[in-house]
Order: C-alpha cells, then sequence, then structure tokens
C-alpha cells in the first residue's frame, strides 16, 4: 500500500523520477520559450499559443518519457544479469 504505515521508498523508482523531471525541466523551459517567441511572430491569440505549447510540450514529453523508462528497465536487465552470473559462480565455488 503506496500511502500505509510501513513505506518502503522503492529508490530505482525515485531516482527515475528525479532524472525525468530534471531533465524535463532543462528541456522544458528552453523550449517553453522558444514556442512562445515563434509563436508570437505569427499570433497574439493566446489560446493559439497555449494550444501549440501543449502539443509541442506533451509529444516532447511522451518521447523523454519513453527513452528514459527505456534506458531504466535496460540498465536493471544488466544488473539482473551481472547478478545472477555472480551467484551462478558463487554457487560453482
Amino acid at each position: 500500500m503506496p500511502f500505509g504505515g510501513d513505506m518502503k521508498i522503492d529508490r530505482p523508482a525515485l531516482k527515475e523520477a528525479i532524472v525525468d523531471t530534471t531533465l524535463g525541466a532543462i528541456v522544458n523551459f528552453p523550449l517553453s520559450w522558444l514556442t512562445i517567441f515563434v509563436a508570437l511572430l505569427f499570433t497574439k491569440n493566446s489560446f493559439i499559443i497555449s494550444l501549440s505549447q501543449l502539443i509541442i510540450l506533451s509529444l516532447l514529453a511522451i518521447i523523454r518519457r519513453y527513452y528514459i523508462r527505456v534506458y531504466f528497465q535496460e540498465r536493471q536487465i544488466r544488473k539482473q544479469k551481472k547478478y545472477g552470473q555472480q551467484q551462478t559462480q558463487e554457487n560453482q565455488d
């Protein structure tokens, strides 16, 4: 239960969330500014500017989130294989 009394923190999930949020802030701040700058060249309509920003930032977030998830999954698989090989070697000794 995530909000129970004996809550354990899933450290790999926390690390992934921190990495994703940090990368999102680093990428989204300048991209947000650029989107507004370019949109203001074509329109002053706040709805159009907000919509264009929503679409661009959402697409980028989906792509970023996908690659971060794949990276952390592959990393976990490599760790499991390495740990499994170490266990096998220890059992043979």
